[in-house]
């Protein structure tokens, strides 16, 4: 199963954020959680392959 993240970082809102697993996973990758960007699979969605079929296509 592949996955596609085109962004990285959040704002913690809720009561559920308190046992999130992608904070201490991003820290100890040294990643700043608090910065939120684009990945740069970010356009990955609307980009084609040779044939014409997009690289990510629904299951």
């Amino acid at each position: 199963m592949s996955i596609w993240n085109p962004g990285r970082g959040c704002k913690k809102g809720s009561d559920g954020c308190l046992h999130c697993y992608i904070h201490k996973g991003d820290l100890k990758k040294n990643i700043n959680i608090d910065e939120i960007v684009k990945t740069i699979d970010f356009f990955m969605s609307t980009e084609k392959l040779i044939n014409g079929d997009f690289k990510i296509t629904q299951v």
